[in-house]
């Protein structure tokens, strides 16, 4: 039976659902699946035939989560997935903060984090390694912590899982090794240029860089304490020859180095809902039952804020009661807490809502 914060959950997202702007791209070609407060899609394999249709339902049903498929089908409703007749799919990649330390009230510094990974995947891979235009991706905050990146192109429109899949490995660098990048030819031990493409370029530019940074300059070899030697190492890593580097231990010691540095290289996406040709993604500008914000269209991330941006409801006044010890919190410019557990405040309602769909408080 649902609760009454439930039920003034749904109310709201129903009213909010009434007026709000809908931006699905081809909604007729798309499954939706609905979930609510126990469970993120409870109810999957629904179609409309239109905009009009999925604001009805919307309206009437009151999800507190709603997910459209990455995919478009002729027959979005059929069941099985096979009789929907799978015609082509957008790539997604989701990220998430990683950090699980914060608990349900994700910190600052984890979204902040997750949001220099999101820039990191668009400007490093997108766009410099996969030649995509800015025109065919776009971002959404996920609503909660952290971001959908969509990339809508007939280049990537028909592939098919095992296609993504590798999309998908080489973002996340899965079986890159030390012998791909660096070879030695018998006579002279070769490595990756900083003008070149890929993740060879990517770790030269990056430990070309960190060479600047003394401790790790130190850590290559206690030659680099010369400014001259440290030149010289730059200027043979611009050409390629690695051979032509006074590194005791050498091989070894990049070969640590890229194992290291790998790590922070290669992006880090959920691989299975980039590989995933049929997914349920959350449907942009939609609200998230997990925190009654939106998951917003983000047009420009280096600006967005999801604390204040993506709060979806007002300022007018609602009373709660802390279900459990709640930090010091601010959301859209408003600071509120730290709670114990029992308090009761009037908070405005976008602070309200979010801590009613975190169960973290109850109406009071």
């Amino acid at each position: 039976m649902a609760t009454r914060e439930e039920k003034f959950l749904r109310k709201l997202f129903s009213e909010f659902y009434s007026k709000c702007r809908l931006t699905v791209r081809q909604p007729e070609k798309r499954e939706f699946g609905f979930g609510g407060w126990e469970k993120k899609i409870e109810f999957r394999h629904i179609g409309v035939k239109g905009e009009q249709e999925l604001r009805a339902k919307l309206v009437s049903d009151a999800p507190l989560y709603v997910s459209h498929s990455v995919a478009y089908f002729e027959f979005p409703d059929a069941r099985p997935m096979v009789r929907k007749n799978w015609l082509s799919a957008d790539l997604v990649f989701d990220l998430d903060a990683e950090s699980h330390s914060c608990g349900k009230f994700t910190c600052e510094k984890c979204l902040e984090k997750v949001k220099a990974e999101a820039r990191q995947l668009i400007d490093d891979f997108l766009l410099s390694d996969f030649g995509l235009s800015k025109g065919e991706i776009s971002v959404n905050f996920s609503g909660s912590r952290g971001y959908h990146v969509h990339v809508v192109s007939d280049a990537v429109a028909k592939l098919d899982r095992e296609a993504r899949r590798e999309i998908a490995d080489y973002v996340t660098g899965t079986g890159l090794q030390f012998d791909r990048l660096f070879w030695n030819d018998g006579k002279k031990f070769f490595g990756p240029k900083p003008t070149q493409g890929g993740f060879g370029g990517k770790f030269a530019r990056a430990f070309t860089s960190r060479l600047e940074e003394e401790e790790f300059a130190l850590s290559v070899s206690r030659k680099l304490r010369d400014p001259q030697e440290k030149a010289k190492l730059k200027s043979a890593i611009q050409t390629g020859n690695w051979d032509n580097i006074g590194i005791v231990s050498r091989e070894k010691k990049l070969q640590e180095k890229f194992d290291t540095m790998k790590l922070t290289l290669a992006g880090r996406i959920d691989a299975n809902v980039t590989a995933d040709t049929s997914k349920l993604i959350r449907m942009p500008n939609s609200l998230h039952g997990g925190s009654g914000f939106l998951a917003a269209s983000v047009p420009d991330l280096e600006k967005f804020d999801p604390m204040r941006d993506a709060p979806a409801f007002g300022e007018e006044k609602l009373k709660i009661k802390a279900t459990e010890a709640i930090p010091a919190l601010r959301i859209k410019e408003f600071d509120f807490g730290p709670l114990a557990s029992g308090d009761v405040r009037e908070l405005a309602m976008h602070s309200a809502v979010y801590l009613l769909c975190k169960k973290a408080a109850v109406l009071a």
